[in-house]
Parts: C-alpha cells; sequence; structure tokens
C-alpha cells in the first residue's frame, strides 16, 4: 500500500503541471480556391522578334489583371 502511495505521488505531480497551462492558439492561413469565369486572351507567337516579345509582354500584363480583378484586387493606378 505504501509502495502504491509513493508511485501515485510522481504521477499526480506530472499531471498536476500540466493542468494549470493556458491553451494556446496558433492561426494559420488556409488559400481557397476561387472560381473565376474569365476569359484568357490567345498566347501570342514567339519567333524571338522584339515584337513578338513585346507582344508576349502585353499578354502577361491583360492575364494578370484579369486574375486579380477575379479575386478582387484592385489596381494601384
Amino acid at each position: 500500500m505504501k509502495m502504491m502511495r509513493l508511485g501515485l505521488l510522481p504521477l499526480g505531480m506530472l499531471l498536476c503541471g500540466c493542468a494549470f497551462k493556458e491553451p494556446t492558439i496558433i492561426y494559420k492561413e488556409k488559400l481557397t480556391p476561387v472560381r473565376c469565369n474569365a476569359v484568357m486572351p490567345d498566347k501570342p507567337n514567339n519567333d524571338g522578334s522584339f515584337e513578338a516579345h513585346k507582344a508576349k509582354m502585353i499578354y502577361f500584363l491583360k492575364c494578370e489583371d484579369l486574375l486579380k480583378q477575379c479575386i478582387g484586387i484592385a489596381d494601384g493606378k
């Protein structure tokens, strides 16, 4: 009986130390997919010329603008 009390004393002290700990809440950002009905423009052909690279950059800017409109980000203009 005395051995049982000696065994329960450390166990009680261990569990007592955990009982008074305040719970910690950790918030994590969760990204959610957004349905967008935007029609993407046709991608220009790349023939290596300056005009082709310029057309490709205009294409990327239009795509970026469409996607920003889908998620509701206002342009900084």
